[in-house]
């Protein structure tokens, strides 16, 4: 009789399961954000040290995404005594490398700078000009639109930031993953799992 009483809900585990996990079955869209620290940006080593790549880590996490619609990166206090030694990329947690910004703002210092890049932003820069404060797109091919994703887990992108020049420093204050996605279905499908190696221990 006690097996009997455990079946019942079980059949309901599974079905519940099921429904959530059917693609298009509570897929509401939301904005999420979120922000982790920079840090100093070192010149590159004349003696071929990497002291010049500077890697800042962010992780999406509550709730995690299974896919994003769209998304725009800021950088936060961007600061550096000649921004043309620059070549800043976003890797995306499977290795989806895009180019943001190479190679922009001539010799002119920037200090405290907020770039935003998506791809309704305006073109960069040429190389010869000031990089001032603005919402560009980035320079790499899909810009952006690229980073359209399935969640593989703890979500751990990275900014990469090289300084391909020895003699100037810089520093970067923040950055921000901002945009519109899906969260991760909240899914029965672990609690049946459980359950039914329950009602195995059970019947054993």
């Amino acid at each position: 009789m006690r097996i009997r009483l455990l079946v019942v809900p079980m059949v309901g585990l599974l079905t519940a399961a099921s429904a959530l996990g059917n693609p298009g079955a509570g897929d509401v869209p939301f904005a999420f954000e979120f922000s982790a620290p920079g840090g100093s940006i070192p010149e590159i080593d004349l003696n071929g040290d990497l002291e010049g790549i500077s890697t800042f880590p962010l992780t999406m996490t509550n709730p995690q995404i299974t896919q994003i619609f769209n998304l725009e990166l800021e950088l936060t206090g961007l600061t550096h005594t000649e921004p043309a030694d620059l070549d800043i990329y976003l890797i995306d947690p499977f290795g989806e490398t895009l180019e943001v910004m190479t190679d922009k703002g001539d010799s002119v210092p920037i200090i405290n700078l907020t770039l935003i890049f998506n791809d309704a932003g305006d073109p960069l820069p040429s190389d010869v000009d000031p990089l001032v404060s603005g919402t560009y797109l980035a320079e790499g091919p899909g810009g952006l639109g690229n980073f359209s994703k399935q969640s593989g887990g703890t979500d751990a992108w990275l900014l990469l930031i090289i300084d391909d020049s020895a003699g100037d420093q810089g520093f970067l204050e923040s950055w921000t993953l901002r945009g519109t996605g899906v969260p991760e279905p909240v899914t029965l499908s672990l609690l049946a799992v459980g359950a039914v190696a329950c009602l195995r221990r059970r019947r054993a």
